[in-house]
């Protein structure tokens, strides 16, 4: 009967060249279950290298045999078995030696890791670790590791080509949590995160960047955030700002909705208001804030019912629409709108209209520049979507670093494979 070979068994395994397997035994483990255990070593040329740096060591001492988890065969888990040995590294001193078939402090192999972080982002965590039979707090740590080393394939290049760049905080825990996120327009992908907002964690994204990769940036999108603004004359002084159009809508639909609160705590107060959805104002919530070619039917006899009933709602509601459509016309025909517009809103006598009139002619320039450019920060705001579903189906990572490390492997336009697929 026809055996397999050490060589074609390593080779089925996908195991690195320079490992020497013994022979495979069955054991059981704790809960009874069968495993498949393989003995490995790397080659006597490839052994005495420290793990953190990858220079030659001293031999020191070795270490009773440990197993990295491996791919499954069929239904059983299998373990490459091997005792490391401890070198003396003149930089870091008495540390494990690499191997070539995991990562340092890893107790599983590279391709069941690529597995795993390629299924995360295909998956729900839970079901990850379902189906790799692994625990759901290793998932993050791995997706971590993974990342760090798809980044480092880039090197000194993961910042080279920029040209158009988007940044945005994106919430991703309650109680005001937030993370700084930039975009390259361009490739689509997300190029770095942070956890915090404001000018100093994005001087840390400058502050990365070669002068060369500063000065090939020529337009940085974003909202109006001021922050944005002092980096961006700071580290790009030749570069473009431009506001985004969808934060520019959402100055009006914000200011928009606090009236329409004020209104409904003013009708609570008179006794006029009634219960949830079937109040008109605090039902007409959705309407007032949709765009008007987007409304339903029901939607738009609200809004009637609106312009009937709070003659201040319906003339905040006017001016959120105007200013939507001043935004699809040509810099040429928005400008003279755009100052009417404002003159508008600061005589309207409106809370938060009277204050938005001010910023749009305050900024003025910046917008019609937003409207001469045609560009948007709507595909920031997808990924920004895309990382808040990332955190629901994951159930919440504690640790932000494994969810910044996921959020790159999803978006970052990273090489993640399966293994043996390459």
């Amino acid at each position: 009967m026809p055996t397999i070979s050490a060589g074609a068994l390593k080779r089925m395994l996908h195991l690195p060249a320079n490992v020497v397997i013994g022979t495979p035994r069955i054991e059981r483990d704790r809960a009874g279950r069968e495993i498949v255990v393989v003995p490995v070593r790397p080659y006597a040329r490839g052994t005495g290298r420290c793990a953190e740096c990858g220079g030659r060591g001293r031999p020191y001492d070795r270490l009773p045999a440990r197993r990295w988890r491996h791919l499954d065969i069929g239904c059983a888990r299998l373990f490459l078995e091997y005792a490391p040995r401890r070198v003396t590294c003149a930089e870091h001193g008495v540390t494990v030696a690499m191997v070539p078939w995991a990562r340092r402090k890893s107790a599983y192999t590279y391709d069941f890791e690529q597995q795993v972080a390629w299924l995360s982002v295909h998956a729900s965590r839970s079901a990850v670790s379902a189906l790799m039979r692994v625990d759901w707090k290793s998932v993050g740590p791995v997706c971590k590791r993974v990342a760090d080393d798809l980044r480092a394939e880039q090197g000194a290049g993961l910042f080279d080509g920029l040209r158009s760049i988007g940044v945005d905080e994106t919430s991703y825990r309650k109680g005001h949590r937030y993370m700084t996120v930039v975009v390259d327009h361009n490739r689509g992908r997300v190029v770095w995160m942070h956890p915090g907002h404001g000018e100093k964690v994005f001087d840390l994204f400058f502050q990365q960047l070669t002068p060369a990769q500063r000065a090939s940036i020529r337009v940085i999108t974003g909202d109006g955030a001021r922050w944005i603004d002092e980096c961006a004359f700071r580290w790009c002084p030749m570069a473009e700002r431009i506001l985004d159009g969808f934060h520019i809508v959402s100055w009006a639909t914000d200011a928009l909705d606090k009236v329409r609160t004020a209104a409904w705590r003013e009708a609570r107060k008179a006794g006029t208001a009634r219960k949830g959805a079937k109040d008109p104002i605090k039902g007409a919530r959705w309407a007032l804030l949709k765009n008007e070619s987007d409304l339903t039917a029901g939607q738009k006899a609200q809004l009637e019912c609106v312009a009937n009933t709070n003659e201040t709602l319906w003339e905040a509601y006017k001016l959120k629409e105007r200013l939507r459509m001043i935004l699809k016309q040509t810099a040429d025909e928005a400008a003279p709108l755009l100052r009417q517009w404002a003159a508008d809103a600061f005589l309207s006598g409106i809370p938060g209209f009277v204050q938005l009139g001010e910023k749009i002619a305050r900024r003025h320039f910046d917008i019609l520049t937003t409207i001469r450019r045609g560009l948007s920060n709507a595909r920031l705001e997808a990924i920004n979507n895309k990382i808040k579903t990332t955190i629901k189906i994951g159930y919440g990572y504690r640790n932000l670093d494994n969810l910044i490390s996921l959020v790159m492997l999803k978006c970052g336009g990273l090489n993640l494979q399966l293994p043996g697929r390459q």
